[in-house]
């Protein structure tokens, strides 16, 4: 109980302290820098709803509109349903008849998903590691330069809930627990294809607890079996969306070919080749300057957590870096066919075993101040600047 008040308390001031830092930056980035295609600044003396929406913008959008009207915009499909159905109920729940009810209830509802997420963080690597990793890990995770995406109504905050209460389920591993994991998996996958990816430490975890060969004879076939089952409770949610799609659009994969056809250009390809491509993209003449630094950036915050993976994947369990690997091939297998990398950092913030990686290694007091106070907060804030204004960040 009292590790349990403690994790609270810690993803509490640190939920907190960051939501502040947010706060502060985007007033005085509405305050000071013009959004794009502006001139000056907007001046929420005279025009609060620009202010008001500072956070509404690109992929939000989305989700507010299929919160408020449904599926009625083919490309929307594209997004998967449950944390539009969440936002949904949460607009309903503030009048749900003004314009922003369902904005502020997806950012509401973000900022909600990403405490939880905190508190279960803390939890998992305190067990698996050790209380003062979780500490730093909490950090690291709260001010990574895309942690911004937890504050705004994506779906990273939802998902990386839902995973690590998948975790925390296979690590208790009571009989009911397997079926708890499997229903987050079920909610995971109709939040985001990748959720899938979640059957891996499911497996992993399952096998080491019943088939290592000190583990065998201990189970009967009945906790086998129960624990087995509901690994097909996690393709579910997909397999319940494209049933949906299919009787209210005709089409079970319509959601592929928005995707590949609709802005986005995506296609399936080896995971390399993306990576390679945007490598390329670095030496190509004729590109401007500012897509040449977006397409830094973007190779930049995808190699930094795949090394990271890499060289520390001996320092932590096994279903931890076969998630993390699963998660990264399956995103790095649909590249962008202008961007190759476009939205991959963002697709990358959801590797937690990235951060207790980190946190792990920032023992040393030194490394710990330079990589989050000079780095990781200062990319942090212009990520949120860019964001506010208006401009792509991931």
């Amino acid at each position: 109980m009292e590790d349990r008040k403690i994790a609270w308390k810690e993803a509490g001031w640190v939920f907190a302290l960051s939501r502040l830092i947010i706060l502060l930056i985007s007033v005085f980035s509405v305050a000071f820098f013009p959004q794009s295609g502006q001139v000056a600044p907007v001046n929420c003396s005279t025009s609060i709803n620009p202010c008001l929406g500072a956070w509404y913008h690109l992929d939000a959008i989305a989700y507010v509109n299929i919160a408020h009207h449904g599926y009625t915009f083919n490309p929307d499909t594209a997004f998967f349903p449950f944390w539009p159905l969440l936002e949904h109920f949460g607009g309903l729940l503030l009048g749900g008849s003004f314009p922003n009810a369902y904005y502020i209830a997806g950012v509401l509802l973000a900022n909600i998903c990403f405490y939880f997420a905190l508190v279960l963080l803390y939890n998992l690597l305190a067990q698996d590691f050790e209380a003062s990793i979780a500490r730093r890990a909490l950090f690291f995770l709260s001010f990574y330069p895309y942690a911004l995406f937890f504050f705004a109504g994506y779906t990273e905050s939802l998902f990386l809930l839902l995973t690590l209460a998948l975790f925390l389920a296979l690590r208790r591993g009571r009989a009911l627990d397997w079926w708890l994991a499997g229903l987050f998996g079920l909610l995971a996958s109709a939040t985001r294809s990748t959720g899938l990816i979640l059957a891996i430490p499911f497996l992993v975890v399952y096998i080491q607890r019943f088939w290592t060969p000190a583990q065998r004879s201990s189970h009967s076939w009945g906790e086998k079996i129960n624990a087995l089952l509901p690994i097909v409770l996690i393709p579910l949610g997909l397999v319940a969306y494209m049933l949906f799609l299919k009787i209210t659009k005709g089409n079970a994969l319509i959601f592929v070919a928005q995707e590949s056809n609709y802005g986005w250009h995506r296609h399936l390809s080896f995971p390399w080749v993306g990576i390679a491509a945007a490598i390329g993209n670095l030496f190509k003449g004729g590109v401007s300057g500012a897509a040449y630094l977006q397409n830094a950036v973007d190779l930049t915050f995808t190699l930094f957590p795949l090394a990271v993976l890499v060289i520390g994947w001996r320092r932590m369990p096994l279903h931890y870096a076969l998630f993390a690997a699963g998660v990264a091939f399956f995103t790095l297998s649909f590249p962008q066919q202008i961007e190759p990398l476009t939205s991959q950092p963002r697709y990358m913030l959801i590797l937690f075993p990235m951060m207790a990686m980190l946190a792990l290694w920032s023992k040393r007091e030194r490394f710990y101040q330079w990589a989050l106070v000079f780095v990781s907060l200062s990319l942090f804030t212009i990520n949120i600047v860019l964001f506010i204004s208006h401009y792509w960040v991931a």
